[in-house]
């Protein structure tokens, strides 16, 4: 399906649409709506799923360049308003969970229950991560006359992956989001969280436990031998989880 957003034209999809209560889902970086569907079928049938594609992703067009994580989560308000959606489970998984989470603290009166799927709300880099940041940096403008081949090559040599797969819009935004860190702001999350986490989560490790312990009335629940992209790898494994969320959801 498509509507118009703030002018954004926006691809979407809805899956069970007579149901009586809803759930949006945020889909990751790099991801669209499509990299759901197979999933979203394995989850109760009592939700009505709306499945988003973020600006730049899939069929939505992109936002302005060099757009942050407010500008996506006032796309998100407007979309949520245009199809008058309420009592809502905003389901967030990596970008998508830092997006629900900015959205939690901004709007807590528009969502009933948050769920984080591997959230990418704190950004923590490391010595290894800044040290590729850096060399990116100083290498683009040496090999701009070099084949692109070879520069792909080069790039995906000392660049992070998301960032040599990235369209030009895309790394606006990308530069902007890892900057984005919500940090000690997770306190002021204040509507029902459910968080779920890989055991073998090696792209954002270890932050189930920080965040369960700093979002108040957050609960844990973790899936062990899965990773970050847990829909592709174990989508029953992690439908069980949310589904166990979702019929123990009050009414």
């Amino acid at each position: 399906m498509q509507t118009v957003i703030n002018g954004v034209l926006t691809n979407y999809e809805v899956v069970n649409p007579k149901a009586k209560k809803t759930a949006l889902l945020l889909h990751g970086w790099g991801s669209d709506s499509s990299y759901w569907l197979s999933e979203i079928k394995l989850l109760t049938d009592n939700y009505s799923y709306y499945l988003l594609d973020l600006p730049g992703f899939g069929g939505t067009q992109p936002l302005k360049p060099n757009s942050d994580v407010p500008e996506y989560r006032e796309f998100v308000k407007a979309f949520i308003e245009k199809q008058k959606l309420e009592n809502l489970i905003l389901i967030g998984h990596s970008f998508g969970g830092q997006i629900a989470a900015d959205f939690a603290i901004k709007y807590p009166k528009l969502i009933k229950t948050l769920i984080f799927i591997s959230p990418a709300i704190v950004r923590v880099r490391g010595r290894k991560v800044w040290l590729k940041i850096a060399v990116t940096k100083v290498i683009k403008p040496i090999i701009r006359l070099f084949p692109i081949p070879v520069i792909n090559f080069i790039l995906g040599l000392y660049a992070p992956k998301d960032y040599v797969k990235a369209n030009e819009y895309q790394k606006s935004v990308l530069n902007q989001i890892l900057k984005y860190n919500l940090g000690l702001k997770i306190k002021e999350i204040n509507v029902p969280t459910e968080i779920i986490w890989g055991s073998e989560d090696k792209v954002i490790p270890f932050m189930g436990k920080y965040l369960v312990e700093n979002i108040p009335n957050a609960n844990l629940h973790l899936i062990y031998g899965t990773g970050h992209l847990p829909h592709l790898t174990h989508p029953q494994k992690l439908a069980n989880a949310i589904n166990q969320i979702l019929i123990h959801e009050p009414t």
